[in-house]
């Protein structure tokens, strides 16, 4: 229980970029961090670890128990067959877990009840540095993905974004970078972030113009007026986004504008065939629709989707393992972003840590 106890509290303080909350830090530290370990006794002790809430038709097929969303997405619910007998063929809100975000075929159900359509269907504004990627195409020379935040100036300006199509070609990537951007506290605080390099051609908008590397960012998935702290990150108060994003752009607003610093690590004993197939990858799961799914402080955050793609890259000898103890106590160092990259060092999927990224070299090519 250690471990997730100290997860809770620190892992998963890194939803959206800069805008972190420590205000609780102190009540955590007060209460010996005794609510977390409540909570998540029970959460832990099984297989599923993404949060989900749903509504949908269930229906029952050749015994097989589905939900039919309003977008037209299927999933197969695991749950009790004579309670589902009860639902068949009507609308339902389920509560649910999947087993991890790139595994979400099917939901445990922890609640169904009818649904009940609201009065006013409310439009949630989110944060405009957010936005879901949606994949156009994918074939064998490339993908072409919108929703790309680019950067068409010199310097960022607070508040002025731009979104691109891009055309993202992973035959053509260099080097993938693992990176870490500390928040006060260090100590405990940061967020993970994937850097992908390409040769020239190998990332465009779709009038030609060229950036050096593609971003993937993780992040709860900001509500206008909202603030993360992990405390709510463990109670489905954020959804999740994936952010791509060019690193022009996100390297210049970290710095520039945030005054942060990023802190790369190179990854090691990948092929090219695993880096190639690691960048489809992640664009293709940044553009998996998730709507109803739930950034976690422990099980779902920035940092151990991350990993989670990295595995799917390896051979399952090489693989990192995402629980401490099988489906009981989360792996800490899979998931919390101070420790992950001396975890992966250890397991020979990093490099050492390179030169800091700051406001005086941010343009420059990362070696």
């Amino acid at each position: 229980m250690k471990w997730i106890m100290i997860a809770a509290a620190v892992a998963g303080m890194s939803g959206a970029a800069g805008a972190v909350d420590f205000s609780d830090l102190q009540r955590l530290r007060a209460s010996g961090i005794a609510g977390i370990e409540a909570r998540e006794e029970g959460r832990a002790a099984n297989k599923w670890a993404v949060g989900y809430v749903l509504d949908g038709m269930l229906n029952i097929r050749d015994g097989r128990i589905v939900l039919n969303t309003p977008d037209g997405r299927l999933f197969e619910l695991d749950m009790d067959p004579a309670l589902a007998r009860r639902y068949d063929g009507r609308t339902v809100l389920v509560e649910g877990k999947a087993m991890q975000s790139d595994d979400l075929d099917v939901l445990k159900v922890l609640k169904i009840e009818p649904y009940v359509p609201p009065a006013q269907q409310e439009q949630a504004v989110h944060d405009p540095m957010q936005r879901p990627a949606t994949l156009l195409s994918d074939s064998n020379a490339g993908l072409t993905v919108n929703n790309v935040r680019w950067l068409y100036t010199k310097k960022p300006a607070a508040g002025v974004l731009d979104w691109a199509t891009a055309v993202i070609k992973p035959a053509f990537i260099k080097d993938i970078y693992f990176i870490k951007q500390p928040f006060p506290p260090e100590q405990i605080a940061a967020h993970s972030l994937l850097l992908m390099t390409f040769e020239k051609g190998g990332l465009t908008d779709a009038k030609g113009n060229e950036a050096y590397g593609l971003v993937l960012s993780i992040e709860a998935y900001l509500k206008q007026g909202q603030a993360y702290n992990p405390l709510t990150g463990l109670d489905n108060a954020f959804n999740i986004v994936w952010v791509l994003s060019t690193w022009e752009d996100y390297a210049s607003r970290s710095t520039l504008l945030n005054k942060n610093r990023l802190i790369p690590y190179k990854l090691k004993n990948f092929s090219m065939q695993q880096k190639t197939w690691l960048v489809r990858e992640a664009v293709r799961q940044a553009a998996v629709n998730r709507e109803g799914e739930f950034y976690n402080t422990v099980t779902n955050n920035c940092t151990n989707n991350l990993i989670i793609l990295m595995n799917r890259a390896l051979p399952e000898l090489r693989r990192i393992p995402m629980w401490e103890v099988p489906y009981s106590v989360y792996n800490i160092e899979a998931t919390m972003p101070v420790m992950v990259p001396a975890y992966l060092q250890s397991k020979g999927l990093l490099g050492p840590e390179l030169p800091v990224i700051d406001a005086a070299n941010y343009t420059a090519p990362l070696p």
